[in-house]
């Protein structure tokens, strides 16, 4: 009888957690959403056209042969000079074109999300607001003014047996 009971509440606590994760999921979806309509209240219209955005995702960890992913190797460079990893491997990337103080939201690897909301475009220099969310609740927000056709790698947040790396670019037309 009391293997019974204790089945019935570990099974009773396993719902309990998936219940959990997938209100946290459809919430943090939620919230990057309210986050990026926030975003694009907030932010000035510089000019007409508009920005191509670029979120790579790259898993850099420490392994017995050095490996470089090839889509990376325009910015290997940067790698060198800003971390200390054996290899770098691009596991996901998304491009979005967007309107001037139009947020967007990028799903990256292990449950975030990164909202970006291009503001404008001065002294050849893309100004953004940049977010980063887990759970629905900001790990980064700043504003930050990246060269037109320029990359900004951040050091993130722990991943598997590495670090992701996060690469936003922005390209005007």
């Amino acid at each position: 009888m009391r293997s019974s009971h204790t089945a019935w509440r570990m099974s009773a606590c396993r719902d309990r957690v998936v219940a959990d994760r997938v209100w946290a999921t459809r919430h943090a979806r939620a919230v990057a959403v309210l986050v990026a309509a926030v975003l694009v209240a907030t932010v000035s219209t510089a000019r007409a056209g508009g920005v191509n955005v670029t979120i790579g995702s790259v898993l850099a960890t420490d392994g017995e042969k050095p490996e470089f992913d090839s889509r990376l190797i325009a910015m290997k460079p940067q790698f060198d000079s800003l971390f200390r990893y054996s290899c770098y491997r691009l596991v996901k990337q998304e491009r979005r074109l967007l309107d001037w103080g139009q947020g967007a939201s990028f799903d990256i690897p292990g449950g975030r999300y990164l909202v970006i909301a291009p503001k404008e475009l001065r002294d050849a220099k893309v100004s953004m607001q940049v977010m980063l969310l887990e759970g629905g609740r900001p790990l980064v927000d700043t504003a930050v003014a990246l060269r037109d056709h320029g990359v900004l790698l951040v050091g993130g947040p722990k991943q598997q047996e590495g670090v992701l790396i996060i690469a936003i670019s922005a390209d005007t037309e």
